[in-house]
């Protein structure tokens, strides 16, 4: 498979829109297939289905997801893929910005595979920094990968490479490069493989 057909997948090209870097596009892309190669568990070890709630309503999120909450304001809605529901939920904050009241967003919520529930959660500072992404890359109500930024910069990855809702591994960033990287072999949320890199 080529970049561009990578790209050329519906959720590429949403994650693209979004605004997030090509290849993390193509890897979100690709995780339904992953995920669709992996063992099939036996039905009574699925989660329980997460709640129905009113149309165009996307359910509650995962066990250790940081809500986006609506803080008195409704969610503005946007559907990326034109079915008539909703597919981005954008929370805003009303601040005060030098004595003018400004609503900025402080959150947003994206249903990656349009299935109606919500996969991916990015929170944001009142400067509309991004400080935290959070992604269900295997839809499965979980939260497998999650993103940590300061001033804008990525600092910190963390993965949850056996899905069980802990990470697994840690990579620390700085200067935009991996400084650090930390795993649990065990997959048991301890760390005993510490790897440094230098410039």
């Amino acid at each position: 498979m080529t970049r561009s057909s990578l790209t050329a997948h519906p959720l590429a090209r949403l994650l693209l829109r979004l605004g997030a870097p090509g290849g993390l596009a193509c890897a979100l892309a690709l995780a339904p297939l992953a995920a669709g190669c992996a063992t099939a568990k036996p039905a009574e070890d699925k989660p329980p289905e997460a709640p129905q709630t009113s149309e165009n309503t996307p359910p509650p999120p995962p066990a250790g997801v940081v809500a986006c909450e609506a803080r008195g304001q409704k969610p503005i809605e946007l559907d990326i893929n034109k079915d008539g529901k909703p597919d981005v939920w954008k929370f805003m904050v009303t601040i005060d910005d030098q004595g003018t009241k400004v609503d900025v967003i402080a959150c947003k919520e994206v249903d990656l595979n349009f299935d109606g529930k919500r996969d991916m959660w990015v929170h944001y500072d009142n400067a509309g920094n991004i400080t935290l992404e959070e992604f269900d890359l295997d839809f499965d109500g979980k939260i497998d990968s999650w993103v940590y930024r300061q001033q804008g910069k990525i600092v910190r990855k963390e993965k949850d490479l056996n899905f069980d809702g802990r990470p697994d591994v840690w990579e620390y960033i700085e200067n935009d490069k991996l400084a650090r990287l930390e795993r649990s072999t065990s997959k048991n949320g301890r760390v005993d493989v510490w790897e440094y890199y230098e410039g």
